[in-house]
């Protein structure tokens, strides 16, 4: 039990810094001049308030919480507000592209439920 654990936290952390070095890097493409240790804070802080939010998935709040502590931290307004969409698209929305098409080839699929229905009309 104590080495899930163990693995749990690196792999989670993990994630964590994978994402933090995303959003630099994304706010370096855009010219956003902020360090990495801000970068990560501003990641985490904006995480911690999307997981509170009662929003699913912390639409909006994350991304607000994100620009405004990156803006905070000393980066421009205008880059800070490009990187953070970037980040969730690539983050958020991009990994979900997968799963939809696995749902729609799951729903065009003939199951047996429906092969029993069609057979008792």
């Amino acid at each position: 039990m104590p080495q899930l654990i163990i693995e749990v936290i690196a792999l989670q952390s993990g994630t964590f810094l994978l994402d933090a070095a995303t959003l630099w890097c994304t706010g370096r493409a855009v010219g956003l001049n902020v360090d990495v240790g801000s970068t990560f804070m501003s990641f985490i802080l904006a995480s911690v308030v999307a997981t509170l939010s009662p929003i699913p998935l912390g639409l909006g709040s994350f991304e607000g919480t994100c620009t405004g502590l990156l803006h905070l931290m000393g980066g421009g307004l205008e880059a800070s507000l490009a990187a953070t969409p970037i980040l969730r698209g690539l983050t958020l929305w991009l990994p979900m592209l997968p799963g939809l098409v696995m749902i729609r080839q799951e729903v065009m699929k003939p199951t047996t439920i429906r092969s029993i229905a069609v057979r008792a009309s």
